[in-house]
């Protein structure tokens, strides 16, 4: 009986301690997760930042450029204001509008990405904490479920051997249908319809 118990008891140690590993686990990647999902968001931040430094450093390279065809022109005597030298310029600037819009465009595409990515690690490290709140309440309710389980086999154990175990039947009685007479509250000294005795 006693090995019995201890048994049981190291049954239901035993879930806990499984619920309780599980959820460590589960609570460690979910660590991970968030941390990762952190790192994402600095990435689109910074890829953000990139691109804003390279539409600058382009935008001035631009316009280093197309000074420069001024001072060139001018130099030579060309009409800055019409003709090919106005179409020239105009190229140029064209150029350098789509250059740092091309900066702007590549740094968001890269930032989406990495933001996408930070979406993704966090619903990680939710569904993580989750899993590790069900296996620390998964353990709690396997090891009642095992200790109940080891009890109710006790109990009918002892049930079927008469020790410890309340006797329904009542007395006299081979069976546990019995005549009125021996439920009647008169006969054992209570109520009756009407009154008490």
């Amino acid at each position: 009986m006693v090995a019995q118990g201890v048994s049981a008891g190291l049954g239901m140690a035993g879930s806990l301690i499984n619920g309780f590993s599980q959820s460590a686990s589960a609570k460690a990647q979910a660590k991970v997760a968030q941390a990762n999902a952190v790192a994402s968001n600095s990435q689109a931040n910074a890829a953000i930042d990139q691109g804003y430094l390279n539409a600058q450093r382009d935008y001035q390279e631009g316009a280093q450029k197309l000074g420069s065809q001024r001072a060139q022109m001018a130099a030579n005597g060309v009409v800055l204001n019409s003709g090919s030298a106005l179409d020239v310029q105009e190229a140029t600037g064209r150029n350098t509008g789509l250059t740092v819009g091309s900066d702007l465009y590549d740094a968001n595409v890269k930032a989406v990405g990495y933001r996408n990515q930070a979406t993704s690690y966090n619903n990680e490290a939710r569904a993580d904490r989750a899993q590790a709140h069900n296996a620390l309440v998964g353990g709690a309710i396997q090891g009642a479920l095992t200790g109940a389980s080891s009890f109710a086999s006790k109990w009918d154990d002892m049930f079927k051997s008469g020790s410890g175990a309340i006797n329904l039947k009542p007395s006299g009685s081979s069976d546990f249908a019995s005549s009125n007479e021996e439920y009647s509250p008169q006969s054992n000294g209570g109520y009756q319809w009407g009154g008490i005795n």
